[in-house]
């Protein structure tokens, strides 16, 4: 299973970053601060990163220590640098922000609708699975058994189209933003995005394929 993104909270503005167990290991707080750094603007130097209440201190330590897991969310306090001036904020750079914004409006929108669903998902197919395609459902019970067999079924078959419907709304959604040549942040978002909405696809194909494939060896 692909892990659910990091989300960065940054006052009202959300960011989410592909960070798995092992990322979670291997990186430290001052390397993920650089990291938040780029994507915020706000001076690693001058932020602030909190998790469950506490804030993080060691710069040396793995995201891990902290208790870090994937899916969590990290607040981040602090304010852009604004004393230098010697790149000034150009009506190009404003169009480009937007655009990023509305990327990741879109993305922030797909996890809080899709992650708990997803998770329940993958976990009720793969019971679906382990109940009622290992195993006959011949004998006294087999009636009920069937019948709920069938209830549980149709509730995959409904959580699997609800799922993909969304994933492919919000796809056709980042698709349709226009993202010129010169916005090259905008456009890697735009790519970033693509990514982790498409994986989440092929993650619950790979699934319903699982049940399919379960269905037809048990029917043999």
């Amino acid at each position: 299973m692909t892990a659910p993104p990091l989300t960065l909270q940054w006052g009202r503005e959300r960011y989410s970053l592909k960070y798995d167990e092992e990322d979670m290991r291997d990186t430290t707080l001052g390397q993920f601060k650089e990291v938040c750094r780029e994507v915020t603007g706000v001076p690693s130097t001058r932020m602030k990163l909190i998790f469950s209440g506490a804030t993080m201190k060691d710069d040396s330590s793995p995201l891990a220590s902290y208790g870090i897991y994937p899916g969590a969310t990290v607040k981040l306090i602090g304010r852009k640098e604004y004393a230098e001036k010697s790149a000034p904020v150009t009506a190009q750079d404003r169009e480009e922000n937007a655009l990023i914004h509305k990327i990741d409006d879109i993305a922030n929108h797909t996890t809080d609708v899709l992650s708990s669903r997803m998770k329940a998902y993958l976990a009720d197919a793969q019971l679906y699975i382990d109940q009622f395609l290992s195993g006959s459902l011949d004998g006294p019970n087999g009636g009920a058994l069937s019948e709920i067999k069938t209830t549980e079924r149709k509730k995959l078959n409904d959580a699997y189209m609800f799922i993909n419907e969304t994933l492919m709304q919000s796809l056709l959604k980042i698709d349709g933003i226009e993202c010129p040549p010169e916005a090259e942040k905008a456009r890697q978002r735009r790519r970033q995005a693509v990514k982790l909405l498409q994986s989440w696809m092929d993650q619950m194909d790979r699934k319903k394929e699982s049940v399919k494939q379960a269905e037809l060896t048990i029917s043999m």
